[in-house]
């Protein structure tokens, strides 16, 4: 399999990577994370968590948004319509929609979405979690699986029209589990006969990322073609943070937004914005801002504007005059938005 070089592969057709504006990286609009739930057990959680979010329990939901089904959800196309809207009149151009098969990736409705907002939408085909994974791709072998992935980029998801443009998001644990690994293995397979870059989210932990790249250049796969996503909440260390970019990865601050510290994911907490810029800023000076891209990752309801969230715009919003104030010109701005994702995006087979 191969696909046609120079073009981002959006769910409406291929375009030229000059035509898709500002972008967002790694998103989620139409997504299904209940296999995430977990059941409170304090007796404000249990009245609430398989209710409807109110402005009375969202202040709740904030701080326990795993345990709340309904937050887990995001499924309404009028809703996630709005909510893309607000993204396109700030200035978006392109989003890339993440979500797995086993996450709930709906294709007809982001071809929807994409019409209805006339923003340029890349749909993701990955292998999220282990806990996610469907049991058809447990039975797979590496190269089933590397063929299940590029076959969505070259040929259209279940048979259908619309394709695939990126590998990923790529789910991976800490540590990796065998499911996990083999499903990786599969995707720098992908990658070579599709040139589409990789989009990982790494473990929970400051050791993953190197791990997952020692693992996928292993296989074969271009490194400068991999995206290694959270780095906001898996490696705070600036030293480390530039020896990982000397692989020739991109680095993804993909939680702007998301600045509780009592909400935490692993043994690294939140950064805010502001600390995001700086680290962004600190690799600039060293010499990367080539790799760097910049998202939100929005996946639950809080995070959307409809239910009291930052939402899709928030970068261009809020993010850029920080910035702004920050020292960045707007050619690294630009390099941010624009040049830097659209460069990840382009197929190179």
């Amino acid at each position: 399999m191969s696909a046609a070089q120079g073009v981002v592969r959006t769910v409406g057709g291929d375009v030229a990577p000059a035509e898709l504006g500002v972008v967002l990286p790694h998103e989620h609009v139409l997504v299904d994370l209940r296999r995430f739930f977990s059941a409170p057990t304090d007796p404000e959680g249990k009245e609430i968590a398989y209710e409807a979010i109110t402005l009375e329990t969202l202040s709740w939901v904030r701080y326990h948004h795993r345990e709340c089904m309904e937050n887990l959800i995001l499924e309404d196309v009028a809703t996630q319509t709005r909510e893309l809207l607000r993204y396109k009149e700030a200035g978006g151009g392109t989003l890339v929609e993440l979500t797995p098969a086993c996450a709930g990736r709906d294709v007809a409705g982001l071809r929807s979405l994409a019409e209805a907002t006339g923003l340029h939408i890349v749909a993701g085909s990955g292998v999220y979690l282990d806990q996610f994974q469907s049991d058809a791709v447990r039975a797979m072998d590496s190269a089933q699986i590397a063929e299940l992935l590029a076959g969505e980029i070259c040929d259209g998801i279940d048979g259908g029209p619309t394709k695939a443009g990126i590998i990923g998001e790529m789910g991976c644990s800490w540590p990796l589990t065998p499911a996990e690994e083999k499903a990786m293995r599969g995707a720098a397979r992908a990658q070579r006969s599709t040139g589409a870059a990789i989009s990982v989210h790494p473990g929970r932990h400051p050791a993953a990322p190197a791990r997952l790249l020692r693992l996928l250049e292993s296989e074969g796969a271009r490194l400068d073609r991999v995206v290694i996503c959270h780095l906001d909440r898996t490696i705070p260390d600036h030293a480390a943070l530039v020896e990982l970019a000397r692989s020739g990865c991109y680095l993804e601050f993909d939680l702007f937004g998301q600045e509780s510290s009592y909400i935490r994911y692993g043994p690294v907490d939140l950064p805010n914005d502001a600390t995001r810029i700086e680290r962004i800023a600190r690799l600039i000076d060293a010499g990367h801002g080539e790799q760097i891209l910049v998202s939100l990752d929005i996946a639950v309801k809080h995070w959307l504007v409809t239910y009291g969230g930052h939402g899709y715009g928030h970068i261009l919003e809020r993010v850029v005059p920080r910035m702004r104030e920050a020292g960045f010109d707007e050619d690294t701005v630009t390099e941010l938005l624009v040049a830097n994702p659209a460069r990840m995006l382009m197929l190179t087979a």
